[in-house]
């Protein structure tokens, strides 16, 4: 009985890879975002809307190097780890994040009574 690899295979590359952009790309772009949300958002919401945007944003990449078939176990940076990094990001952010700054970010209808 032959056992079933829950993985895929990574020594062969399907026929529809995208080629990975430069790590430096990922950075430059996560680097460029958080300065976009710390000159647009207000002081008090800088920290909930970063924690949106970088768990989005971890989303969208791990999604990429998913669909891109990235070697998840490499010596180099690759877009699972940015992945990793933007989660990670995302996360702190929002355990850093108050009560009030929810309530002002969403509004006072959307908090139960």
């Amino acid at each position: 009985m032959s056992q079933w690899n829950s993985t895929r295979d990574r020594q062969t590359r399907p026929a529809h890879q995208i080629p990975a952009p430069p790590p430096a790309l990922y950075f430059l772009g996560t680097a460029a975002g958080i300065l976009a949300i710390a000159s647009l958002a207000p002081p008090t919401l800088i920290l909930p809307v970063l924690s949106l945007v970088a768990t989005t944003s971890a989303a969208a990449v791990a999604l990429f190097a998913w669909f891109s078939g990235a070697a998840r176990h490499s010596n180099e940076v690759t877009s699972w780890d940015v992945a990793g990094a933007l989660a990670f990001i995302g996360f702190a952010a929002g355990m850093l994040t108050g009560p009030e700054q929810i309530r002002e970010l969403f509004g006072p209808e959307t908090m139960a009574r």
